[in-house]
């Protein structure tokens, strides 16, 4: 058998923290804390005079615990481990629950146990089938500013039992893994440094992504998914292993909780970029967009005045949604009182005719309501706007599509339908008398401080003109190989393109990449060595070096 560390063996404070000393010097040779440890837990656990060292990582705030180590001292340990870790999970799971420490120096001792909490048990008969006879246990949380796991100890039959001076040295040791925990944070390039490490982007891509959403007020994660093809559920992984919550995707079927947000307004959730999701007794789940921002987590506390929170990580974009679709009638009432000016010069103005009436009157109003509408649409990360007539007597609807989903932004009262609709014709150059045949055309507005390009259709319906805007991305065109194509296809593409004379064929519905593609293809072939012209209609995307020309037809440019 191998020689115990007892109780009554025990070092010295000083000699204990020079060993202690000595094991992080270790630790801090790694890069990440798993390795470091499997270096180092064995004498940790002898450090502690314990049998068993189980560290426990919190990946769902305080409801879910995964056991990252386990080092046993045992010569002859039998069964599967995992049966022990799930079996002294609850003693774990009430420490990650209440966030304080427990000492139990007899994990028999029922009173002491429901002493602590009436439901606490400690499955030791399970335990000791598994050639764990444990009879003495600490847990302690891993905490920062939030919990970040849970250290367990145990000993067994033989042993003294933990005291006081084996919890105060443990709360050393959880407080050196807290900071390695953080510290492992902070090294990651943010929540998507391991798609660097993983080779599925290159360093260099992932900082002009960052730039790019830092430039154009979008959240990296919104680039990721729109110019490097990544899909939520993937950026939902990488948020969830980075913050250790659960990632929340947008879903308009969620209700959510009016007691908590009738007395907050929505401008200030939205500035801030947090709101209320569920409440659970006295917790409340908040949906935040950076839960390591300790002081907007603090300030959570404060404005709701709980003293539980379970936070929960969604994309900027998504949260902004469930802001705005909380309830039906809150998109629109941004939009109130421009219905109201449009009213009143309504009223002020009497049409001469019908044609009149569509863009004069409400000239000044209704470029503020398009306007408005556009930035709305801008804000909150959609690809496109669909403002749509409906039958006579009723209101239109403006909809807008944001991650391939469509959902409705306010309603249009049907004397301003074709009003609206005209002016989006006169800002993309279109001819507002004919309203017969489908058009096509391309405007740019400036919002906020910087321009929103669009590409505009219009189409004739049986209740009248129905309008399709979409937002384009100005800058730098994507790049083929993050056009996620097999190896084999970019190659294929490359030799065609590169032949000097034929006939490249791209085709697609709307929306399905055709423009993206060409322009990733031909930012292979723009070099100063070649001269290349381009016949757009619209043109979409610029590049420095393309001669790009703007198809007319109406002049019979074409």
């Amino acid at each position: 058998m191998l020689q115990r560390e007892r109780a009554d063996k025990r070092l010295s404070d000083h000699a204990f923290l020079a060993e202690l000393k000595t094991i992080y010097k270790v630790i801090r040779q790694f890069e990440r804390i798993d390795p470091a440890l499997d270096s180092v837990g064995d004498a940790l656990r002898k450090l502690l005079g314990a049998r068993v060292l189980i560290v426990y990582l919190c990946v769902e705030n305080d409801r879910k615990l995964n056991a990252t180590y386990c080092g046993v001292d045992l010569e002859d340990s039998i069964g599967d481990e995992s049966h022990v870790l799930r079996a002294a999970t609850s003693l774990a799971d009430h420490v990650a629950l209440t966030q304080r420490a427990v000492l139990l120096p007899d994990t028999n001792d029922t009173e002491e146990l429901c002493s602590i909490h009436p439901e606490l048990r400690f499955d030791g008969q399970l335990c000791a089938t598994q050639g764990w006879p444990v009879s003495s246990a600490i847990a302690l949380p891993i905490k920062g500013v939030m919990l970040l796991g849970v250290l367990q100890l145990f000993r067994f039959d033989e042993d003294a039992p933990f005291d006081g001076i084996d919890l105060k040295r443990a709360a050393l040791i959880s407080q050196m893994l807290a900071r390695e925990f953080n510290d492992e944070q902070q090294k990651e390039t943010g929540p998507f440094g391991q798609l660097v490490e993983e080779g599925s982007l290159s360093k260099q891509d992932l900082m002009e992504a960052t730039a790019y959403a830092r430039q154009h007020g979008a959240s990296t994660a919104k680039v990721l998914m729109d110019n490097y093809g990544l899909s939520v559920a993937r950026i939902g992984q990488l948020l969830e292993r980075y913050y250790r919550v659960p990632f929340v995707v947008y879903d308009p079927k969620l209700t959510l909780p009016s007691s908590l947000l009738s007395n907050i307004s929505r401008s200030y959730l939205r500035k801030n970029l947090w709101l209320p999701i569920g409440r659970h007794k006295s917790t409340v789940v908040i949906l935040i967009d950076d839960p390591l921002d300790h002081q907007r987590v603090r300030e959570i506390h404060s404005v709701l005045n709980v003293q539980h929170c379970t936070l929960k990580v969604g994309l900027p974009e998504h949260i902004l949604l469930f802001l705005s679709d909380d309830s039906t009638t809150d998109a629109d009432t941004g939009f109130e009182d421009l219905f109201s000016v449009l009213a009143s010069q309504r009223r002020a103005v009497q049409p001469e005719s019908e044609a009149e009436d569509d863009y004069g009157a409400e000239a000044s109003g209704m470029i503020q309501l398009i306007n408005r509408i556009i930035a709305e649409a801008d804000r909150l990360g959609a690809s496109d706007i669909h403002i749509e007539p409906s039958r006579e007597g009723e209101s239109g609807t403006v909809r807008i599509r944001v991650d391939g989903l469509c959902r409705r932004l306010l309603e249009i009262p049907e004397e301003h339908c074709s009003a609206a609709i005209a002016r989006v014709k006169v800002i993309s150059r279109l001819n507002i008398a004919e309203r017969r045949l489908p058009q096509d055309g391309k405007c740019k507005l400036k919002l906020a401080g910087r321009t929103v390009e669009m590409r505009v259709a219009t189409l004739p319906t049986v209740y009248g003109e129905s309008v399709v805007m979409r937002l384009l991305t100005p800058g730098t065109p994507m790049q083929l190989e993050n056009l996620s194509l097999s190896l084999a296809n970019q190659r294929a593409i490359m030799k065609i393109a590169t032949q000097p004379h034929g006939l490249f064929l791209v085709v697609g519905p709307t929306g399905s990449g055709k423009t993206t593609t060409l322009h990733a293809v031909l930012s292979k072939l723009n070099v100063p060595e070649r001269k290349i012209w381009t016949a757009e209609d619209p043109v979409e995307i610029t590049q420095d070096g393309l001669q790009q020309v703007q198809v007319q037809s109406n002049i019979n440019f074409t």
